[in-house]
């Protein structure tokens, strides 16, 4: 059977090429004699063109309205968009790759969702392919860190709030904030956005009200945040696993002006951000890693000069999480020297580690 995307896109083109409205028997025949000499689809029908227009339609392709020759029938026009809903054979790996890598980070059912896409475009690699290929052999992504599994998300809770993003509709969530000892706070709140990262979807979202359970209150002045609400009147970021319900709001609530996912005041809380304005980074690298930064670099500005044996890189980063993990994990060719604070916290990260080792080393020997 020809796949749906082939047949459809067609339609879309006769209607783009004839560049006038066309009636529904016409776009049949012509589509009709394309499969005949295009597949071994002898057998489709009327009904499934009209499927296929009304899908069109939907998409934002076609515009329909009542054919004037024929009262009982209609006719089609090409509107909107004029790009192709077909995928040449590189596009449809480079799409197999990023289907890979979202399952690979936590999106395994965003890439469920969008089965039909993902098997057009495998069909696509195959029809395409000299010899019979199976392309999960064939394309992967990856990454050197361990990939820790992802918490499991609701998917009824992650389509409502994908949709109130859209709509831009408040909502009442249940939640169960870390370290609160199990306990369900709601809060009436504006989802703002989704962030992938790290395995895990995290929701950024401005809080107008919270309730907490009688006795469960926080402590005033206590530090918030960290995967939990930062306070009523705040924006905050959820983990969607440990929502627990998700139901139409009870307030209005308008949420910030110029709202920006990627500002500062969004990321602090979906990634630990020590700094708010990019600093000035000076590390010391062992040759081993010289070769690696200059051809990844960790930053678009850096520098890097010939230090003796070594190399000294500049360059202006945000101090965040993700960044000192990077030095930790390559702390035995990496210096940090400046900033300070960066400096300092890499080496008491490093002694409080090697304390750890020394200590249980001991224990061992006493044994």
């Amino acid at each position: 059977m020809t796949n749906f995307f082939y047949r459809r896109d067609y339609l879309r083109q006769i209607l783009k090429q004839a560049n006038t409205a066309l009636s529904t028997a016409k776009l049949h025949k012509a589509l009709r004699s394309w499969l005949e000499k295009n597949s071994d689809d002898t057998r489709h029908d009327l009904k499934v063109t009209r499927r296929d227009l009304q899908a069109l339609e939907q998409a934002g392709y076609v515009a329909c309205e009542e054919d004037p020759d024929d009262k009982r029938g209609l006719i089609w026009r090409a509107v909107g968009r004029s790009h192709a809903m077909t995928l040449p054979p590189a596009d449809a790996m480079t799409l197999t790759a990023i289907f890979q890598h979202a399952e690979r980070f936590g999106l395994q059912s965003g890439t469920e969702a969008l089965v039909n896409l993902r098997s057009y475009a495998e069909q696509v690699m195959q029809d395409r392919a000299r010899c019979n290929i199976d392309f999960a052999k064939r394309i992967t992504t990856g990454t050197r860190f361990t990939v820790l599994l992802p918490g499991k998300v609701d998917e009824d809770h992650l389509q409502k709030l994908q949709l109130a993003i859209l709509d831009n509709a408040p909502m009442e969530v249940g939640y169960l904030p870390r370290d609160a000892g199990g306990v369900e706070c709601t809060y009436q709140l504006k989802p703002l956005a989704l962030s992938h990262q790290d395995s895990n979807i995290y929701l950024s979202a401005y809080v107008l009200e919270e309730a907490w359970p009688p006795g469960a209150e926080p402590t005033p002045g206590s530090k918030r945040g960290k995967y939990s609400s930062n306070g009523p009147g705040t924006m905050c970021a959820l983990m969607l696993h440990r929502v627990t319900r998700v139901e139409p709001g009870k307030r209005v609530i308008d949420g910030p002006d110029d709202y920006d996912v990627h500002s500062y005041a969004a990321q602090k809380d979906l990634m630990t951000i020590h700094t708010a304005q990019p600093e000035t980074i000076k590390l010391r690298l062992s040759p081993n890693l010289h070769n690696r930064l200059s051809e990844n670099p960790l930053a678009h500005d850096q520098q890097m000069v010939a230090d003796g044996e070594g190399w000294l890189l500049t360059c202006r980063l945000h101090d965040t999480q993700g960044l000192r993990l990077f030095l930790m994990a390559n702390a035995a060719d990496i210096e940090v020297l400046e900033p300070s604070v960066l400096r300092d916290h890499i080496r008491e990260t490093l002694h409080a580690a090697v304390g750890l080792y020394a200590k249980n080393e001991a224990v061992k020997t006493a044994r």
